[in-house]
């Protein structure tokens, strides 16, 4: 059956082969490839997510973040929080000024920070598992103790994405127990004490540089892996988009992602994972030259 050339072009017009970048494409539900590492992320066997870029690391995070919420919550009782999103890097670039003057230590200090907030907002405060949660108060209660005492505000209601980091810079500032000051003129060197409450940590076997969080984290990680088993679900907190989150090649970005890639350690148990989704250039960027310590802990659940 022969069609007019009008016909012909209407249809043509009409025709849609999907988006050059995946992650941009309307079809990216319908028409997704599963591949063996889709399958290994189904199956929480991987935390660390590499690939060279334009591989389709993003449209695999899009298929979990956007479409598989409610398949992962119903059939596998995973709840999905993410942080990063697609045009958020705006957001962090804008606090570019103190991520540079942060270290790697004051990263990791941050990323735990960060990444607790998130599950708090994204799971204890999301309206959604409101009904869910309710007969579990005091599980509740012990999570929302072991934040404030890890000196986290709490705020009423849900916050943005520019919110919880913002917070979590201002609780990073204030994690040092005391701040060294020099003060004009040759009187030697002034301690400011900060006043938060002291960490679980005896401050005697700690250096200036180490990291103040993770000595927060078990009780904080433990009340949430309590609250999750007790509703029978765990948590994936998932994060994309690291290549530009800083500026490139720059120190910031080797401190920032070394510090991600360490916090990996604090959130790896049954009910509690960290999926990082990050260009394998970076990756080898990050752990050469200086070494990276207990670099096998991290790759032990990288996909290939």
């Amino acid at each position: 059956m022969k069609i007019s050339k009008e016909h012909a072009a209407r249809l043509l017009a009409n025709l849609k082969l999907g988006s050059s970048v995946a992650e941009n494409d309307t079809l990216l539900e319908s028409a997704r490839v599963e591949t063996s590492v889709f399958d290994d992320l189904l199956a929480d066997r991987v935390d660390l997510i590499p690939g060279t870029k334009g591989s389709g690391k993003t449209a695999l995070y899009r298929m979990f973040v956007d479409f598989l919420p409610d398949l992962m919550f119903q059939k596998r009782r995973i709840v999905i929080a993410h942080g990063v999103q697609q045009r958020q890097d705006t957001i962090f670039l804008a606090y570019k000024q103190q991520f540079d003057a942060m270290s790697e230590s004051d990263f990791v200090d941050f990323w735990c920070i960060y990444f607790v907030s998130l599950a708090y907002e994204q799971f204890i405060k999301n309206l959604r598992f409101k009904e869910l949660l309710k007969p579990h108060k005091d599980a509740i209660r012990a999570f929302r103790d072991a934040y404030r005492k890890a000196g986290i505000p709490d705020f009423k209601g849900s916050k943005s994405l520019k919110e919880i980091i913002a917070w979590s810079l201002a609780v990073v500032r204030k994690l040092k127990p005391t701040v060294k000051w020099t003060p004009p003129g040759d009187v030697g060197q002034l301690e400011l004490s900060l006043g938060l409450e002291s960490s679980p940590m005896a401050a005697r076997e700690m250096t200036d540089d180490d990291p103040r969080m993770p000595a927060h984290i078990d009780a904080l990680a433990s009340s949430l892996e309590q609250l999750l088993g007790q509703v029978k679900l765990s948590l994936w907190l998932m994060v994309d988009r690291l290549d530009e989150l800083f500026t490139r090649r720059s120190e910031t970005e080797k401190k920032a992602l070394r510090g991600l890639l360490r916090t990996l350690r604090w959130f790896g148990s049954d009910r509690v994972r960290l999926k990082i989704f990050l260009r394998d250039d970076i990756f080898e960027y990050i752990v050469e030259g200086e070494g990276f310590t207990a670099l096998t802990h991290v790759t032990d659940r990288m996909s290939d």
